[in-house]
């Protein structure tokens, strides 16, 4: 069985970068910060590397969909995968929805009606099998000692315990619609949640022993937000500006008590400067 739980290591730094969808430069760019940082980091995309904007989208850009790019998800993939095997062990991506898309879960229509195919029918046969192993082998969640907890959505699901999360089933939800997947299982809410109330956000975290949970999913135009003393939502790269794109460098040998200790130039970054 695949671990859907991702543990971090007690020392060294963390970057964290939420939603690329195809955006191959803001991908590298990410790489490089992470190429320039100490010797012991880990870097890790919170889920939705792919399914970026159609080319028919880049001939009338809306300002809602941030800096123009092209979307360059078959090239994201292979620069994930090349980075994996270059940093054993330091680089991650968590699944989001638009992997899940590809591996048994609800297909994603933000820019076609069918995304995962679209994109497998572009990156044929071979890619496609290799880009659906690595997805389907993804974590959900990745914790640190220090008790910070990752996840691509916000940490609404109802876990009693660790193995409510190792034992999820991807496949099987093709067919279903969101609505019906996001409440029927505990991997719709981890996946597609775009808020959780206080109480929610705290017995998320307490399975996993976590003080605050980071996200992405959710666009936030500022690029962060902090939803109460337990979650941090941020914006990495989609449907930003350059000039909001943000991203997190923690210390994980440091406590961080609740996401207000989290400041602006040093745990939360401009991807950009």
């Amino acid at each position: 069985m695949t671990p859907r739980l991702l543990r971090l290591p007690a020392s060294g730094r963390l970057l964290v970068a939420t939603d690329i969808q195809g955006n191959l430069r803001d991908f590298l760019r990410m790489l490089e910060l992470f190429e320039a940082s100490p010797e012991r980091s880990v870097l890790v995309f919170t889920g939705d590397l792919v399914h970026g904007p159609d080319e028919h989208t880049e001939q009338d850009w809306p300002d809602f969909l941030g800096t123009p790019y092209r979307d360059e998800s078959p090239e994201v993939v292979r620069a994930f995968l090349e980075a994996e095997a270059r940093y054993p062990g330091r680089v991650y991506c968590l699944m989001g929805n638009h992997e899940h898309a590809h591996v048994g879960g609800p297909r994603t229509a933000k820019f076609h009606d069918d995304e995962a195919q679209v994109l497998e029918e572009r990156m044929g046969p071979g890619p496609t099998g290799a880009m659906r192993t690595l997805f389907a082998r993804m974590p959900l969640v990745a914790v640190a000692p220090n008790g910070v907890v990752l996840l691509h959505a916000a940490p609404a699901a109802h876990l009693e315990r660790i193995e409510d999360l190792e034992n999820v089933q991807l496949d099987g939800y093709t067919q279903s619609g969101i609505d019906d997947f996001f409440h029927a299982s505990v991997l719709g809410p981890i996946l597609w949640s775009r808020m959780a109330r206080p109480e929610q956000a705290r017995a998320f975290l307490s399975v996993f022993g976590g003080r605050i949970a980071i996200y992405g999913h959710d666009v936030v135009r500022e690029g962060y937000e902090r939803v109460g003393a337990e979650q941090l939502c941020v914006s990495t790269s989609f449907a930003l500006f350059d000039q909001d794109k943000t991203y997190v460098e923690l210390d994980l040998a440091r406590v961080y008590p609740d996401v207000q200790s989290l400041r602006e130039g040093v745990e939360l970054k401009k991807l950009y400067t």
